[in-house]
């Protein structure tokens, strides 16, 4: 068991571009008509090893229609995450439209807030921001920034930050004011 696992390790190792060369040789060297055979000299080839060539080439058909499977099923697995984190957006309460109004409208890439910050640390839980240096002060706070996700989708749909209120504040601005 141990040996077909490490088989079937080794095959998902293998760049999709080439196992698609190899099932497209195995397949030209199994189905070509016998003087195209002769004449490509895998005639002698084919006879020989077809007991062999025969099941391979059907593995290896079945690991490339299973790599196609697998990365059609992650395309639409991160389309329908995508569509979820999109649709997260038009859920923001008008606090957490605020927080995010300096990154799109003022286009700034990072925002400073302190570590006891809620809203921040909501929108971080939620996956739309993230702290971006583990280093800050007790004053300037922390620097977090907007996923690349969420940007793209904001800059694009500006008005769904309409009705926001507040604004991210550094520890110091929420001291002094």
């Amino acid at each position: 068991m141990v040996k077909l696992t490490d088989f079937v390790d080794y095959f998902r190792k293998i760049p999709g571009v080439f196992l698609v060369a190899i099932v497209s040789v195995l397949g030209l060297i199994l189905f070509l008509p016998e003087e195209t055979a002769k004449t490509l000299a895998v005639g002698g080839f084919r006879d020989k090893y077809r007991v062999y060539l025969g099941p391979v080439f059907l593995l290896t058909v079945s690991f490339c229609i299973a790599r196609l499977y697998l990365s059609f099923m992650q395309g639409h697995k991160e389309k329908k995450g995508l569509k979820q984190h999109q649709e997260m957006l038009q859920q923001l309460t008008p606090e957490e439209k605020g927080y995010l109004v300096p990154f799109i409208l003022e286009q700034k890439n990072s925002v400073y807030v302190g570590m006891d910050d809620g809203v921040m640390a909501g929108l971080v839980a939620k996956g739309i921001t993230y702290r971006a240096a583990s280093e800050g002060t007790l004053l300037e706070g922390f620097a977090h920034n907007l996923q690349p996700w969420a940007r793209s989708y904001l800059k694009q749909h500006a008005n769904s930050l309409d009705g926001s209120v507040g604004q991210p504040l550094t520890p110091q601005e929420k001291l002094y004011r």
